[in-house]
C-alpha cells in the first residue's frame, strides 16, 4: 500500500482540482439531473462556483500525493456560517479521491487532516454535505463521528425549464 503525504495547494494543481471537482460533482447528481443537464454545463457551473467561494476567508485545498508525487486526492476546506446556530464552523467543500487510488485509506486520511486543520484553526464544528446515494462516503463520516442534523430535499417542479 502506497503512503501518501498531504500537502497545500499550488498553482500547478488547477488542472487536478478542476477535474475532481467535475468527477466528485457528476457523482453526485441523480439519473434525471445526468440526462438534462451536459458534462460542459456542470463545468461550467463549477467555473462560477469556484470564482464565489475560493476568495473567501479560511478557504484551504490540500492535495494528497503519493511518494512519486502523482496527485491521488484532495480536500477542499472552508468556513461556513450555521444559518440556525449563527455559528461560524469549518466546512469540508469537497473530499475527492482518484479512482486509481479509492479504498486505501485515503479518504480517511484527509477527512482526519481536515479535522486537524479544523481544530488548529479554533473551530468548534466541523460539517459537510454529502450526496444521499453516496453510501461509502456516508459510512466514512459516520466512522468519524459525524451526524446527520439536516437533509436537503428537492422537487423538480412540471413544466420549469429554466434554470434560476
Amino acid at each position: 500500500m502506497p503512503d501518501f503525504r498531504i500537502r497545500t495547494y499550488r498553482p500547478d494543481d488547477l488542472p487536478f482540482f478542476r477535474e475532481m471537482e467535475f468527477t466528485t460533482t457528476w457523482a453526485t447528481l441523480s439519473p434525471e439531473e445526468r440526462a438534462r443537464l451536459s458534462p460542459e454545463e456542470i463545468r461550467e457551473a463549477l467555473e462560477a462556483t469556484h470564482a464565489a467561494l475560493l476568495e473567501r476567508p479560511g478557504m484551504a485545498i490540500f492535495v494528497a500525493e503519493t511518494e512519486a508525487g502523482e496527485r491521488a486526492g484532495l480536500l477542499w476546506f472552508g468556513q461556513n456560517r450555521n444559518l440556525v446556530t449563527g455559528e461560524t464552523e469549518g466546512w469540508i467543500y469537497n473530499v475527492s479521491v482518484a479512482r486509481k487510488w479509492q479504498g486505501r485509506g485515503l479518504g480517511q486520511q484527509l477527512m482526519e487532516y481536515g479535522e486537524a486543520h479544523a481544530r488548529a484553526a479554533g473551530y468548534q464544528t466541523l460539517g459537510l454535505m454529502v450526496a444521499s446515494h453516496n453510501e461509502t462516503a456516508q459510512r466514512l463520516y459516520q466512522r468519524l463521528s459525524f451526524r446527520t442534523t439536516n437533509l436537503i430535499m428537492r422537487k423538480r417542479l412540471a413544466g420549469d425549464h429554466h434554470r434560476r
